[in-house]
């Protein structure tokens, strides 16, 4: 009724032109609204009504004014000089327009109506009741606005006649309690931003936004929160959702966003069915359980494209419908559920985690860049629609799976190799399983028996593809042919490349069912004296490390060849040739096992890492565990190689399982060469009979350390041995090369050493001489604390810490969250080199580890 009549009065006011402004004076002092005394000048019906406005200015009175009827005109303008208040609290008003400047506003416990614009200045009170309704509704194409700190109980946005609708809501001032957004027919065009503290409902049937629908809806404060969505996709769609709030949110219906959904903090989602339908825009959320975005089921619209942001946390209860395009960036995606699908147009994530437990379908092609996570009791049903995608930026994985979680059918893992140098490079199954040497056969040129290019494709006799068998005295299996099995676990020696001598990058694609769980890698002692060659089993990097288990018959130490320089060696934190912990999928390398024994991989042995298949050089900076001195040769036709030298309170003068690494000289040989092959540019140290690619040492005390050098070269020329990586060293160590050949000695660690070498030579000619006071001017001071002292990680059991002083050290442990708060306090320890777990449960949050002793305190910093 009251509509109707706004409608007869605005064509009298149209007709008449004779709207006017009437001042409250509260003459008769009776406070009454609808008494002409109270007027000035007295209106025509005895009070302000049909376009009229009310006007409060506090000049003429600043009395309280009391409604007591249904009140009908169009503006109310309460002044800033005003300090009474108008009271509504009983009447259903409807107005045009407000202007709160000054005073209190006492709005209907029931219906306020407007249709125009509400300002409201801080100095002025806007009072409700929690059963105050504001119904907006909006006439026509003008834009209305919200300016101020309005706090609505219930604000409800409706629209009559045709066309396009806006609402501007200002600068985020203005908060309600619940929020109603019911669009009829009209395409609506919402803006700026409104704080809401419980509800959102929207309904509406038109399945178009008006131009600039940019506004946000805030969900804040505590307490649970409720959105029920349109019954049907893509109707009444509004800008953006954001959520600051600790409450917990249920959803129902479809809610259709074309801007932003973001989260700065939610307390949770109640699992339901609801769906929201990305029209285009970002999803935009943090990376912990309180700020990640949440979802039932999520939907991208046909030709759009929905931008998930850089480090968001995505997790969703329901299915993910990709009608459009997602740019997921670096962001994870979470399948929350039971049962679950993925399916749509193809995508490519950077991470998937199948979380929970049940069933999670992947009904699409999905390039995944960095990780597939399982977790325990998640079966993951890949359709042959997941790929590990691997170039030189980018390594998908699976990441470790936990106990109970599966994944089956085939899945596409790729392989990267980075171009370089024509030559031979270990390589392994990449964690596929049932795969045979002709899953390789398109990918790289091949030379091997049983395939259309056989084995003298090279111009010669040549099988590109060899085995190793420690039980045999050659060592190389040559019986390889096109069916040999690629036995995950296994290493073979395999020549790459795509030119005779260089090579570009190579995309190696393997399809089959991906290998999981625990996985058996037999070693043996006979033949070949122990030295067995093995490849990373599974299809994600991992860490040698934790495949060793701290296994007594096996050398402590891998090596790994590299076609553009010699082997890559690793063993107790210390590396030679780029070599590291990490061993990327794909990538076979030799052990040495002292008996009969076995590696048992396991799932715990993932880790996240881009360290390349070695094929190229890949230095890299790792933790140097002790002193460490390195040695490199460089040749006039850029050949080179590495050896390394450590000083450390736990080696011996003899070969230490645990610290040292021998030198391998040999590969396969080449066309015209049959068998080993060994002339290549070398340097090693030697001890007795053994010649060590990394070397470690006591503490030399009381003496000079002398060590032989062995340089071998591959032909006769000028030659540079440089000493390096040496920063742990005291200032004042003395680090020399002697040349006995020309009884020369040189400060290799000032500068580097020059001479010519005769491709013939097979003894040490040089000596590393290391000065006793070396270790002396540590061991005799105060320890030293450095980033390489303590590490700090984590891995399934926990956060813990690898220390590792100069001398015997006694240390304080503390560990602290964000808040200040101490989780471990006081871990009192006494030792030189040593790993201190703590038993944390991980809750993906930010701590602080500190390391104290006497003189230096350090602290750093891991998610767990």
């Amino acid at each position: 009724m009251k509509r109707i009549f706004i409608l007869l009065f605005s064509v009298f006011a149209f007709v008449t032109s004779k709207a006017q402004s009437y001042t409250w004076t509260n003459a008769d002092a009776d406070n009454d609204f609808e008494n002409p005394n109270n007027w000035n000048p007295t209106p025509l019906f005895g009070y302000p009504s049909f376009g009229e406005t009310a006007v409060f200015d506090g000049a003429s009175s600043n009395g309280n004014c009391i409604m007591p009827n249904d009140e009908d005109f169009t503006t109310l303008s309460m002044l800033s000089s005003y300090t009474g208040s108008v009271d509504a609290s009983g009447v259903i008003l409807t107005l045009v327009s407000i202007s709160l400047q000054g005073g209190t506003l006492v709005s209907p416990s029931s219906t306020l109506h407007v249709s125009g614009n509400l300002v409201k200045s801080a100095g002025a009170a806007y009072l409700t009741t929690p059963s105050s309704w504001l119904d907006y509704n909006l006439t026509s194409t003008t834009q209305r606005s919200i300016v101020g700190n309005f706090s609505f109980a219930n604000l409800e946005v409706t629209t009559t006649g045709t066309g396009n609708r806006s609402l501007n809501f200002g600068a985020s001032t203005a908060t309600t309690t619940n929020l109603f957004f019911t669009g009829a027919t009209n395409p609506m065009a919402y803006k700026g931003a409104i704080n809401v503290s419980s509800m959102l409902t929207i309904s509406g049937t038109t399945n178009v936004a008006a131009p600039s629908n940019t506004g946000s809806v805030i969900f804040v404060g505590a307490g649970s929160k409720t959105i029920t969505g349109n019954a049907s996709a893509v109707n009444n769609p509004i800008g953006s959702i954001r959520f600051n709030t600790s409450g917990n949110l249920t959803m129902t219906g479809n809610v259709n966003i074309t801007g932003t959904w973001s989260v700065t903090a939610l307390g949770g989602l109640t699992a339901g069915t609801s769906v929201v339908n990305m029209m285009g825009g970002t999803v935009t959320a943090g990376n912990t359980a309180t700020t990640q975005a949440l979802f039932d089921n999520l939907t991208t619209t046909t030709g759009s494209t929905t931008v998930l942001s850089n480090n968001s946390f995505i997790g969703f209860n329901g299915n993910l419908t990709n009608n459009g395009s997602i740019t997921a960036n670096n962001a994870l995606l979470r399948m929350n559920g039971a049962t679950q699908s993925i399916t749509g147009t193809s995508l490519t994530l950077n991470a998937l985690e199948a979380n929970g437990a049940g069933n999670k379908t992947i009904g699409t092609a999905i390039n995944i860049n960095d990780s597939l996570k399982i977790s325990a009791a998640a079966a993951v049903a890949s359709g042959g629609n997941i790929t590990l995608k691997a170039t030189s930026a980018v390594k998908g994985r699976i990441a470790q799976i936990a106990a109970g979680g599966s994944i089956t059918g085939n899945v596409t893992v790729e392989n990267f190799i980075l171009g370089g140098n024509t030559g031979w490079a270990l390589l392994g199954s990449a964690g596929v399983s049932g795969m045979t040497m002709n899953d390789w056969y398109d990918d790289f040129p091949m030379a091997i028996e049983g395939s259309a290019t056989d084995v003298t494709s090279a111009g010669g006799y040549f099988e590109s593809v060899q085995g190793w068998n420690e039980g045999d005295a050659y060592g190389y299996d040559t019986t390889i042919t096109i069916g040999t099995a690629l036995t995950p676990g296994k290493g073979f020696w395999t020549y790459l490349g795509t030119g005779p001598s260089t090579t570009s990058d190579i995309t190696i694609d393997l399809v089959g069912s991906p290998v999981t769980g625990g996985l058996p890698i037999n070693l043996t002692n006979s033949a070949q004296s122990g030295t067995c060659l093995i490849a990373n089993p599974y299809a994600s990097p991992i860490r040698w490390t934790l495949l060793r288990n701290g296994n007594l018959q096996v050398t402590n130490a891998i090596y790994i060849y590299n076609a553009d320089g010699p082997y890559a060696t690793f063993v107790n934190g210390f590396g030679t040739n780029g070599g590291t912990d990490f061993i990327p999928a794909g990538q076979g390398f030799y052990v040495e096992a002292l008996s009969n024994t076995s590696l048992n991989a396991q799932e715990s042995n993932k880790v996240s890492s881009a360290t390349q298949v070695m094929k190229t050089n890949n230095a890299s900076n790792i933790a140097n565990y002790g002193l460490p001195i390195k040695l490199q040769i460089q040749g006039f036709s850029g050949d080179y190689d590495e050896t390394g030298i450590r000083f450390h309170g736990s080696a011996t003068n003899a070969y230490d399982i645990e610290w040292d690494a021998r030198k391998i000289f040999q590969t396969p040989g080449y066309v015209g060469y049959p068998g080993g092959y060994s002339k290549y540019t070398t340097i090693s140290t030697k001890g007795g009979n053994i010649d060590y690619s990394i070397n470690s040492l006591p503490y030399a005390l009381t003496q000079n350390a002398v060590i032989p050098v062995l340089v071998k070269v591959m032909a006769s020329g000028q030659y540079t041995i440089n000493g390096f990586d040496m920063h742990l060293l005291p200032p004042n160590a003395c680090v020399t090369l002697k040349d006995k050949l020309l009884n020369v000695t040189h400060n290799i660690k000032a500068s580097p050493y020059v001479c010519t070498i005769n491709d013939t030579t097979s003894t040490a000619r040089f000596e590393l001489t290391v000065c006793a006071d070396l270790t002396t001017g540590v061991n005799n001071n105060t320890p030293v604390i450095n980033d390489n002292s303590v590490m700090v990680k984590h891995d399934v059991s926990g956060v813990y810490v690898d220390l590792n002083f100069d001398k015997t050290t006694k240390a304080n442990i503390s560990v602290t969250n964000v808040l200040g708060q101490k989780i471990v306090d006081g871990k009192s320890v006494t030792t030189q080199n040593e790993t201190v777990h703590f038993g944390l449960e991980a809750k993906n949050q930010l701590l602080f580890v500190t390391v104290e002793t006497e003189s230096s305190k350090i602290t750093k910093k891991i998610i767990h």
